[in-house]
C-alpha cells in the first residue's frame, strides 16, 4: 500500500467515520450518498470523469508511434459520499475511481500505448458563486503490453499522492477556476508543485429535437515544476443533452490539446491532437 494511503488516508477514513457516526441520529438517511452536486474537474481538462471516448488525430506524437490516429477512454466517477452540509450551499466528502487508456488506432492491433489510475477522496463546496474544493488523491501510470513489446520500452515508476485545491467564481454563464497542486509522495523524486487554470462556459437550456441541450465550452492550463513549468492548454466546444433533473447527461464535443502529453509515462514528451469527444456524465 502507497505510504500515504497509511499515513494520510486512513485518517481521513476514520474522520469521515466519526462523522457519519455523530450525524446518524439526526438524519443518517440524507446525509449519505446526498443529492448534492460531485467534485468535477474543469470541462476542457485531459481528465474528465464518466464514461468518455475520444477519436483524435495526434498531429505531434508523444510516444514512439508515428503521428496518426489515437483512441482514448476514460472510465470512473466522483462520487458525494457524506454531506458535511446540506441545503443550498452543500458541502460534501466525496470518492473516486478513473481509468484512463490511450490505443493507437494506425497499428493493426489496435495496440494499447499506456493506462494512467486516480483513486482519492475529495471535498466539494458550492457557496453560491463561489466553489471551493480539495483533493488528497494516488495517481499510477503503466504502459501496454502491446507498446512495451513492439518497442522494448520500460515503464516508468509513475506512483505518486497528490494534494490538490480548486477555487472558482461562476458569473452568468462563465465559470473561472485555480488549482495549486503538490505531490507529496514520489517515486521518481520529480520537483513537486503544479497549477492548472480554467474557464468554463455552459450556456442557457434550449430544446433540440426535444430534449434539454446546453452549449457547452472550456479552455484549460496547466504547468508543473517537474517540466521547468512549460504549459500546456486544451479547449473543448460542443453541446450537452442533460437527462432527469439535469443529471446522466450525455456531451458530443470537438477537442484540442497542444503542450505537453496527457499521458503520465510521456509526460517530458510534446503533444499535439485534435478530434471528436463523447461522453456520458453518470
Amino acid at each position: 500500500m502507497p505510504p500515504l494511503f497509511r499515513f494520510a488516508y486512513g485518517p481521513m477514513i476514520a474522520a469521515s467515520w466519526l462523522l457519519v457516526v455523530a450525524a446518524l441520529p439526526l438524519a443518517a438517511q440524507s446525509r449519505f450518498f446526498p443529492d448534492v452536486p460531485s467534485f468535477e474537474l474543469p470541462l476542457a481538462s485531459p481528465r474528465v470523469t464518466g464514461i468518455t471516448g475520444r477519436i483524435v488525430d495526434a498531429t505531434t506524437s508523444d510516444t514512439r508511434f508515428p503521428p496518426g490516429k489515437v483512441a482514448e477512454v476514460g472510465i470512473g466517477e466522483e462520487f458525494p459520499v457524506f454531506a458535511l452540509r446540506r441545503g443550498p450551499r452543500p458541502i460534501s466528502l466525496g470518492f473516486g475511481v478513473v481509468a484512463y487508456g490511450r490505443f493507437n488506432l494506425d497499428d493493426p492491433k489496435s495496440s494499447m500505448v499506456s493506462n494512467d489510475w486516480t483513486v482519492g477522496f475529495d471535498v466539494n463546496a458550492e457557496l453560491g458563486h463561489w466553489w471551493l474544493a480539495g483533493q488528497l488523491y494516488h495517481e499510477s501510470s503503466h504502459l501496454g503490453d502491446e507498446y512495451r513489446d513492439t518497442f522494448n520500452a520500460t515503464r516508468l515508476d509513475w506512483t505518486r499522492e497528490i494534494a490538490a485545491a480548486w477555487v472558482g467564481y461562476r458569473a452568468g454563464s462563465f465559470k473561472v477556476m485555480v488549482g495549486p497542486s503538490y505531490v507529496l509522495v514520489d517515486q521518481l523524486h520529480l520537483p513537486r508543485g503544479g497549477m492548472s487554470a480554467a474557464v468554463d462556459f455552459v450556456g442557457p437550456t434550449f430544446h433540440f429535437l426535444g430534449v434539454p441541450t446546453r452549449a457547452i465550452g472550456g479552455a484549460f492550463a496547466d504547468a508543473s515544476a517537474q517540466t521547468d513549468w512549460k504549459m500546456s492548454q486544451s479547449l473543448k466546444g460542443g453541446i450537452s443533452f442533460l437527462g432527469d433533473h439535469g443529471k446522466h447527461t450525455m456531451s458530443v464535443a470537438l477537442v484540442e490539446h497542444g503542450g505537453l502529453s496527457t499521458q503520465r509515462q510521456f509526460y517530458t514528451a510534446r503533444s499535439h491532437y485534435w478530434g471528436f469527444e463523447l461522453r456520458f456524465d453518470l
